[in-house]
């Protein structure tokens, strides 16, 4: 198996495992971005074309946090557990971003 297709198996467990415990903390969740196959809406050389990123949308009584301290909040308790599941380190400007590191990028 070559280690992008097992990075991106691994990443879509990891995935699955963290739209539950959003579910569990009374997140609704709705996928963004996720796998971009025409090389067109992100940075170059983002994991977006490589099927290891995914931006996430989180629902607060089905409010969208998309900004401000609550949308904070929430993503930050995500992602302390993406660290867990042994996903990439958090990229501060971008707040529902998920993703892998691979190729030096995160």
């Amino acid at each position: 198996m070559s280690e992008l297709l097992d990075k991106r198996l691994r990443f879509s467990r990891q995935l699955a495992i963290l739209q539950i415990y959003a579910d569990l903390l009374g997140y609704g969740v709705t996928l963004g971005e996720g796998y971009v196959s025409n090389g067109t809406g992100h940075m170059k050389g983002s994991l977006h074309y490589s099927g290891l990123a995914q931006d996430i949308n989180l629902y607060k009584n089905g409010v969208w946090l998309d900004r401000g301290p609550e949308a904070e909040k929430a993503h930050n308790k995500l992602h302390d557990m993406w660290d867990l599941l042994g996903g990439a380190e958090r990229i501060p400007q971008d707040l529902n971003h998920y993703s892998i590191a691979y190729g030096g990028k995160r």
